[in-house]
């Protein structure tokens, strides 16, 4: 939003400076990007007058001019104008004054020099040499700029003399999103008005159409058109514009053309509500407002043809499509010169609308942009009041014909009630209720007894927080004094999933795993890669890529990706993920975090490598009572004999694998690739369990090892169990702590490799002691299966 100082100034005249303004309103309401001088672009420019002409002794194309600017003698300045003449007020630039040099792109900056060995201080500009060649067009390229319509002294800095010394505040439009009022000089006036203490004493315009003729017109989009009003009036004119209406529309950086047309931009700008003026006599039947059809297109006022489609709102006659509102309006009903009878048409317009109609054509107008910030539809009455206040100050004797308003809808007034004690407690502050009154009553808000009434351009004060901010941010946010709040905070517990994460981050770093974190999905070639099925994932309705077409219902698929994309810079791999998966029943999507790791390994079995790491895993985070079973139905990209599940309590958590060699090699893997995968859900509950405290023995622990040759259908707990069981007393743990299979020396068979260790509480253990145990513990598991290797 670009507002002009000189009109702030206009109606504001006890603000300081456009510098001051910008700051108020930083510190208040918006962040003001920059402030554009148009002083600054003529510095060192000044208003001269030709007091002596004479020839370049060296240059028949040249002269040597003396010019008064209001210094204390004339100043000699080689010029080579065509029509320069003696006693011509013209544009002088002096030393350190910056000019457009021949069509140079970049500005030179003025110094002293010699023309053809005569001394020339100075330079007498051409317009467009200044910028001014639009305003002031010359006939030829050697003709100066002529100032001799001018009245103002030698000497005048030109930005003075041309009334071009002012200041535009340029309000960044993120930070009044929320405020379409804000886009607007009403807006605008209306806040620096407020923070100086002060109410706007400049009313919204009111006229009572109630008796004018009803014109026919028709509405068939109530719900997407909230509001839609037709003025018709005759007996104007196509006339300059005031100097007002040149200035705002200067200061928004468009040009200024006639008054019909800039009418309705002035209404945009000083309102913030988007207005079109057609001429009327081009009008054919009568107007609608309705989507448009298969096939319709529209020229439009930048002379563009653009092809319109069902779900675009037009403005139409009964022949033709007449604009797009809010957009972009149509050329067949544009005013001209010649222009008698218009109609002035204001509306509130759905914005999602309108941006997907902007967005599909590629049009960004300003109307557009104030549409999209859901302008109110009550300021559509009062626009058009307004533009028939200003014609009546060119056209006296104008006429309003007909009237046409289509408001079914209409904008409720909010309320709420004053609450002194709310704002002084969520600010902090201790405000006084008259002082608190004022504040409101400055920004439009009345208070009737108890009762605020919000006004129609601030929509968005909705509650008394809302309220209180607007107190806040008016009286200073710098006001607020810092103080420490009296909060009991009370323990805080921290979520066992927090725990889980931060251990599990820790325990699998400290044994060199990489902890990665993937994307949430997966597509059909990935999944096939796993022999996986892609009908098990959730889809994506607006997936932004191949890649990623469903939500993963694993961690297992992108953690494979992340081992063939980097098994090529390192040998042996390990990764770890504790991540959400997504899995759908029915017609419900389930969440839920998973814990895997893979790595990679030359031995032949890795299987064994990670069941003990698992274990100690578990044993960290305080999970009791676990073991490992085989699995019946393994993943299909598992090796078959090397699956098993983790059990804990009873219950299934989770799964320990390898990778089918046959499926590593897909992923360009020659190693052996072990997996695990966890559900958090069911771990949680049965992790971080609470250890009794025990007597701790006063005699020396001990411990020996034992190898028993197996069955391979035999677990390896069952043999745990039984030697754990020959003295319950004594043995105090029993750990597996080797397997080694080979189909030549132990065909059919394992060796299992266990620590047994053994503890009195009431003596030393002697030899005899432990040599009897061990005798024991060899017949009971010969009875289990096991022989002693």
């Amino acid at each position: 939003m670009k507002v002009s100082y000189k009109i702030l100034k206009k109606y504001l005249p006890y603000i300081e400076s456009a510098e001051k303004v910008a700051q108020d309103l930083i510190m208040h309401t918006a962040e003001v990007e920059e402030i554009h001088s148009e002083k600054k672009a003529f510095e060192n420019i000044v208003f001269g007058k030709v007091t002596k002409i004479e020839a370049h002794p060296d240059a028949d194309s040249l002269r040597v001019c003396q010019v008064n600017i209001g210094e204390e003698s004339d100043v000699q300045i080689v010029c080579g104008g065509s029509n320069l003449e003696i006693w011509q007020w013209v544009a002088v630039a002096k030393i350190g004054a910056s000019v457009l040099w021949h069509g140079e792109w970049e500005p030179v900056i003025m110094k002293k020099t010699a023309i053809r060995w005569i001394e020339s201080l100075w330079m007498i500009c051409a317009s467009e040499e200044i910028g001014l060649k639009d305003e002031f067009p010359a006939k030829s390229e050697k003709e100066i700029l002529d100032l001799s319509f001018l009245s103002v002294a030698p000497g005048t800095n030109l930005a003075i003399a041309l009334e071009k010394d002012d200041e535009i505040l340029e309000i960044d439009n993120k930070a009044i999103n929320h405020r379409p009022d804000m886009f607007s000089y009403m807006g605008v006036l209306r806040e620096v008005a407020t923070i100086h203490g002060k109410k706007l004493e400049l009313e919204y315009s009111q006229r009572n159409f109630a008796n004018t003729p009803l014109l026919q017109a028709e509405n068939t989009l109530p719900k997407e058109v909230k509001r839609y009003s037709l003025t018709k009036v005759s007996w104007v004119g196509n006339t300059a514009s005031n100097e007002e209406i040149k200035t705002i529309i200067e200061a928004s950086g468009h040009a200024v053309k006639w008054l019909l047309v800039d009418i309705s931009n002035y209404s945009l700008y000083f309102y913030g509500q988007p207005a079109h003026i057609f001429d009327a006599d081009k009008i054919e039947g009568h107007i609608i407002v309705r989507y448009a059809k298969s096939g319709e297109t529209l020229e439009a006022l930048d002379d563009k043809i653009y092809e319109l489609c069902e779900k675009d709102i037009v403005i139409a006659d009964s022949k033709k499509v007449l604009a797009l509102w809010g957009i972009i309006w149509g050329k067949s009903s544009a005013v001209s010169e010649s222009t008698k009878n218009i109609l002035i048409e204001t509306a509130h317009f759905d914005q999602a609308i309108l941006r997907m109609t902007g967005k599909r054509l590629w049009l960004r107008t300003d109307a557009l942009n104030v549409f999209e910030k859901d302008i109110v539809p009550e300021l559509a009455h009062y626009a058009s009041a307004f533009i028939v206040e200003e014609l009546e100050k060119v056209f006296p004797n104008l006429k309003i014909e007909w009237y046409f308003d289509a408001y079914e809808g209409k904008q409720k007034e909010i309320t709420q009630t004053f609450d002194l004690a709310f704002y002084n407690n969520l600010i902090g502050a201790h405000y006084e209720e008259s002082y608190v009154v004022e504040i409101l009553q400055n920004l439009g808000i009345k208070k009737i007894d108890s009762i605020l009434h919000i006004p129609f351009w601030r929509k968005e004060l909705n509650t008394k927080a809302d309220i209180a901010e607007e107190i806040a941010r008016i009286d200073g946010y710098d006001n607020i004094i810092t103080t420490v709040p009296r909060i009991n905070l009370g323990a805080i517990i921290q979520d066992p999933m927090y725990h889980l994460k931060n251990d599990s981050k820790k325990y699998f770093s400290d044994i060199w795993f990489f902890d990665v974190y993937n994307y949430s999905f997966v597509n059909k070639e990935l999944m096939e890669k796993l022999w996986g099925n892609i009908e098990e994932c959730v889809p994506l309705k607006n997936y932004l890529s191949e890649e990623a077409t469903h939500m993963r219902n694993s961690l297992i698929p992108n953690l494979m990706r992340g081992l063939e994309e980097n098994i090529r810079d390192r040998k042996n791999i390990k990764l770890f993920e504790i991540e959400k998966v997504f899995s759908k029943k029915w017609t419900e999507i389930n969440e839920d975090y998973r814990l895997s790791w893979v790595m990679t390994s030359d031995k032949e079995i890795v299987y064994y490598d990670m069941q003990n790491s698992i274990s100690n895993f578990l044993k960290t985070i305080f999970v009791d009572k676990f073991h490992f079973e085989n699995l019946e139905t393994p993943p299909t990209y598992a090796h078959s004999g090397r699956v098993a599940k983790i059990i804990v309590r009873g219950k299934e958590i989770g799964y320990i694998w390898e990778v089918h060699p046959s499926i590593a090699k897909r992923f360009d893997v020659n190693q052996r690739v072990g997996f695990f995968e966890i559900e958090v859900s069911k771990l949680l509950p049965n992790a971080y369990n609470k250890v009794k405290a025990s007597e701790v023995s006063n005699f020396q622990e001990n411990n020996f090892d034992l190898s028993f040759v197996v069955d391979k259908t035999i677990a390896g707990r069952e043999i745990a169990n039984t030697i754990a069981w020959v003295d319950k007393k004594l043995i105090q743990k029993v750990e597996l702590f080797d397997i080694y299979e080979n189909e030549e020396k132990l065909p059919g068979k394992r060796s299992l490799s266990f620590k047994v260790y053994i503890q009195s509480m009431t003596e030393t253990i002697s030899d005899e002691v432990k040599k009897h145990m061990i005798d024991d513990i060899i017949t009971k598991v010969a009875k289990a299966g096991g022989v002693l290797r």
